[in-house]
């Protein structure tokens, strides 16, 4: 009787993506890299959607301040960068540019 239509799912924004990742607060680091890509859901560059830059990230078990980057899998994809606390196995991250 009814015609089924796919439902419209409205692109992500590079502004609702930064303001994702800023909700990250007291992370388990376990998880951390999970989370991140989630707040990446529906933010795509041209059609990509792979996030790259974890391998870069290093290890993250010492307690400090880490600059991240990130980004979605083109050449032309902004790199954001994740300024990240650690203490006791947790990750917060303080700022997004």
């Amino acid at each position: 009787m009814f015609d089924e239509e796919p439902i419209k799912v409205f692109r992500v924004t590079l502004k609702e993506v930064i303001k994702r990742l800023s909700t990250i607060k007291d992370c388990d680091l376990n998880q951390f890299k999970d989370i991140v890509t989630e707040k990446f859901d529906g933010y795509n560059y041209e059609g990509e959607d792979e996030l790259i830059g974890f391998d870069s990230w290093g290890d993250l078990s010492q307690d400090g301040n880490y600059q991240l980057s990130i980004k979605i899998d083109h050449e032309d994809a902004y790199e954001f960068t994740l300024h990240t606390a650690i203490a006791n196995q947790k990750a917060t991250i303080y700022n997004v540019l």
